[in-house]
């Protein structure tokens, strides 16, 4: 039950309250920022006791410690009755990952059932908005990739053996969502494509990937990605308008994907190396599964525009890279 007056003050007014866990992770440092330039949104930062929030602390109104080591469904529901919140959106996940998908899933669902057990303890009108990964729509035919996920069971392509683990575990934690749902759960799902960008937090995964590509040897004990590899990708920025508009659509079941620009690993790279000033030939890419992703429908529903292009903001993200010391290119 709700004790707490402000919830439905907050709940009647032109104002949301947004609760973000995995705030001072990449994404999350992105929507930070996004959610301080609107006047129409608050942002709460759940962060657990060790993390370091200095860089999202002027973007935020209120940083909240977890009571513990790490995110409870108590740490979720107090807060949401404290500060009036209307919409939790977890971008948290677990770095570096693990060896097996089963204990990469048990890490990732602390965060994810805590924002989901925490908002429905509270009031089943709590939006949920998770977060999954655009390999996990990918049929075992390839092709015309939407926000529809797979039938269950389904076979990914083979080239896509390599992030098993990564494919896996998002299609365990999108079933606890669905689940979540069925019962009476008000949760979203956005599914993000290759994030590049500026945040103010950290670097992307995609800095390592891409300067293994290039140079052809693992790094950090991670082997390059294959020629073969199809993707999408978006800017940092961009991905968070689309969860600033599905928080502001708060529709139950609502699947996103924010996929603008389909490029292969091999196209991606060749951008990346001119911007660096490096030589590198690509490996010849044939599109073998016909991979197309296509987020019209998700820009219709949601009113989006794409402001960014790989091809102009390429330099800057070089740029970026070594401003963070991550730069490895000889």
């Amino acid at each position: 039950m709700l004790d707490n007056k402000e919830f439905f003050l907050d709940k009647n007014s032109s104002r949301k309250n947004i609760l973000i866990l995995g705030a001072t992770g990449y994404i999350g440092g992105a929507l930070c920022r996004k959610c301080s330039q609107t006047e129409d949104l608050a942002v709460f930062a759940l962060v657990r006791p060790s993390s370091d929030v200095e860089a999202i602390k002027p973007l935020c109104k209120e940083i909240i410690r977890s009571q513990e080591a790490d995110f409870s469904s108590n740490d979720v529901a107090q807060a949401i009755r404290k500060h009036g919140i209307t919409t939790v959106i977890n971008v948290a996940w677990h770095m570096p990952p693990e060896s097996t998908k089963e204990a990469q899933f048990a890490k990732d669902r602390i965060s994810l059932e805590a924002a989901l057990h925490g908002a429905k303890a509270v009031s089943p009108d709590i939006h949920v908005i998770t977060t999954s990964g655009n390999f996990s729509l990918i049929t075992a035919d390839g092709g015309r990739i939407t926000e529809t996920p797979p039938p269950k069971g389904y076979t990914p392509p083979e080239y896509l053996a390599f992030i098993d683990l990564l494919i896996s575990v998002n299609v365990l934690k999108d079933g606890l969502v669905e689940e979540y749902i069925s019962n009476g759960g008000n949760a979203s799902i956005v599914y993000p494509a290759s994030v590049y960008g500026s945040a103010p937090t950290r670097g992307s995964f995609w800095d390592f990937a891409i300067q293994q590509f290039i140079t052809g040897k693992p790094h950090q004990g991670y082997q390059p990605f294959p020629p073969d590899f199809m993707t999408a990708w978006v800017h940092v920025d961009d991905l968070a308008d689309c969860y600033v508009a599905a928080a502001r659509k708060g529709t139950k079941g609502g699947r996103y994907l924010a996929a603008p620009e389909n490029l292969s690993i091999s196209q991606i790279s060749t951008l990346f190396a001119e911007a660096a000033g490096v030589e590198f030939v690509a490996p010849v890419f044939e599109n073998k599964d016909k991979v197309i992703f296509d987020d019209s429908h998700t820009k219709e529903v949601l009113q989006l525009q794409w402001k960014y292009k790989v091809a102009d903001e390429v330099k800057g993200w070089v740029e970026r890279i070594k401003e963070l010391g991550t730069y490895f290119l000889e």
